[in-house]
């Protein structure tokens, strides 16, 4: 899958040092954890994630990948980590801030910089790669960004950020930011046939992976309102984009 060459590729470009501690946060089924520890075998990582299912998953790929001497898999919140302050030369994210608000609420962001910097060794590496917000400029867009509205009933849903709310999160908490880089799949929209079937997965599963506080529209209304576009355009990828940013930080 092209969304697993583009992690292998931030993992590569993020040239862990060779005996280094890793902590990954907001791991979800593992994949970036997984990458990193292929991309360095000399290198320790340790993966957080509160999700039991979600665990599950990636204690499966781990050990399916012979992983298992590379990759501390830990059930953690990361509002409240159990680490020792200065404990990581590097901490990394890939991606999961969306799901995060969603679950958790994006009122707690600012506590996750704040356990990730504490628990950062000084000049040490944070490197985070998020889905970026996309400001509509085109009819076509414009309908991208009603249906993505539409898919959900809840006020609460998950939330996209533009690259200065990470930007100024990584200087709030004394973390100098040193390279921004985008990533991109060579795919950016999802055929009709494939938009479909998306869309009717994610009515089905995040039933369970949300609930209750964020609940989905039936995959039948979306398609009565929405069929057409989809049929003619099928539906934009919003994984088909990353920007990565690395930062250093500053003092102990």
């Amino acid at each position: 899958m092209e969304i697993d060459k583009l992690r292998s590729k931030v993992a590569e470009h993020l040239q862990v040092s060779h005996g280094s501690r890793v902590l990954d946060v907001l791991v979800g089924e593992g994949d970036f954890a997984r990458a990193v520890a292929e991309s360095s075998k000399q290198t320790q990582v340790t993966a957080g994630e509160i999700l039991a299912s979600d665990l599950c998953e990636a204690k499966r790929r781990i050990e399916r990948d012979r992983l298992k001497e590379h990759v501390d898999l830990l059930r953690m919140d990361v509002t409240c980590m159990a680490f020792a302050a200065d404990s990581f030369d590097y901490v990394v994210n890939f991606s999961g801030w969306e799901d995060f608000t969603a679950l958790s609420g994006e009122e707690f962001i600012d506590k996750v910089f704040s356990e990730m910097v504490r628990v950062l060794r000084a000049k040490g590496t944070l490197a985070l790669a998020f889905i970026p917000a996309l400001t509509p400029k085109d009819e076509l867009s414009r309908k991208d960004e009603e249906l993505q509205e539409y898919l959900y009933k809840s006020h609460k849903r998950p939330k996209y950020f533009h690259e200065e709310f990470f930007i100024q999160m990584l200087k709030r908490h004394g973390v100098k930011l040193e390279e921004k880089k985008s990533f991109e799949t060579r795919k950016s929209r999802l055929n009709p046939n494939d938009a479909k079937k998306f869309l009717k997965w994610c009515c089905d599963n995040y039933r369970s992976f949300y609930a209750p506080d964020v609940v989905m529209r039936p995959y039948g209304e979306i398609i009565r309102r929405f069929g057409k576009f989809i049929q003619k355009y099928g539906v934009r990828e919003r994984r088909s984009k990353f920007i990565l940013l690395i930062g250093k930080k500053t003092s102990s």
